[in-house]
């Protein structure tokens, strides 16, 4: 017979052993979470997604969650901050080395629809869901007391595109002279465009720099005053 070998109790079946998880940190944790609802948010829609959903999507308890976060509408505020924030960022980097006003207004729009463009699904959660039963606490609404005494990301996003409207108005460029109306409307352009494109993807457009080119002239030659050599020719394409 055999003999048999002895192995200490913690050495049985060590060759088989399961490979441990990798514990993570609280901030790769709420990484994940986040992720795993931004996917579900895109796919099912915000309304039927549940925190028991979003749990069993990154593998962990129903409890565990509500550690990192009390509710689902905490962690969509993290997404739209999130896309704001690098919202943001574009829009200072396309304006800060225009002088001109109408040319840094045209970089900003640029930089709005190029990013939304880069980023369909987020654009679609912060600019395109109904979100009913959700409240955007949080996220001050551009022109208001809350957004001047604790501005979001969303509000000071806003903030560089009403500012360049505002200064192509003092510059006396536009045939109008209501810069809230102004903003509003380029903003309104603009977000029809990228929501379009987001939308009919598989529809055959021309060339998309082309078309986003084309879009931005239309605007700016509707709103500058008829004599304005600028209204002329199409502006620098940058």
């Amino acid at each position: 017979m055999a003999k048999k070998t002895w192995k200490p109790q913690g050495q049985q079946g060590a060759g088989h052993a399961k490979p441990r998880r990798k514990r993570l940190s609280p901030e790769e944790r709420r990484a994940q979470i986040v992720a795993a609802a931004r996917a579900l948010f895109a796919a099912e829609g915000i309304d039927h997604v549940s925190m028991r959903k979003i749990a069993r999507r990154v593998g962990i308890t129903q409890a565990a969650i509500y550690q990192h976060f009390e509710n689902k509408e905490a962690i969509f505020f993290v997404i739209i901050e999130g896309f704001f924030g690098e919202l943001l960022a574009a829009l200072e980097a396309a304006v800060a080395s225009e002088s001109e006003p109408l040319h840094r207004l045209r970089r900003a729009m640029r930089a709005y629809i190029e990013h939304g463009l880069s980023r369909p699904e987020e654009y679609r959660l912060v600019f395109m869901t109904p979100m009913s039963g959700l409240a955007r606490a949080g996220l001050a609404v551009p022109r208001t007391d809350e957004a001047r005494h604790a501005p979001s990301k969303g509000s000071l996003s806003f903030d560089v595109l009403d500012g360049a409207v505002r200064d192509v108005v003092l510059a006396g460029r536009t045939r109008y002279a209501d810069a809230d109306l102004l903003a509003e409307a380029v903003w309104a352009a603009g977000h029809g465009l990228v929501s379009l494109l987001i939308t009919h993807d598989k529809f055959p457009w021309t060339d998309r720099a082309r078309l986003v080119d084309f879009q931005l002239d239309l605007i700016f030659r509707g709103l500058l005053q008829e004599g304005c050599p600028m209204r002329q020719r199409p502006f620098i394409h940058n």
